[in-house]
């Protein structure tokens, strides 16, 4: 008589849950920051999208 375990397969990953959703998150981030470089390096100096100022004045632009 074959039992339950015997029917399963044993998964065995490379790299774990955690590590795969983790590797996920810091290459979305990554590529939201090169995107934003881009797309704002298209306009002006890329490395002006890290001031505080660029971001108020988009906000207050959209606010208005």
């Amino acid at each position: 008589m074959a039992t339950n375990t015997d029917n399963k397969k044993l998964v065995h990953r490379k790299f774990p849950l955690l590590v795969r959703i983790l590797i996920f998150l810091y290459v979305a981030l990554m590529l939201s920051i090169i995107g934003l470089m881009i797309g704002y390096g298209i306009l002006d100096n890329p490395f002006e999208v890290f001031r505080i100022e660029t971001w108020e004045h988009i906000i207050n632009l959209t606010k208005e």
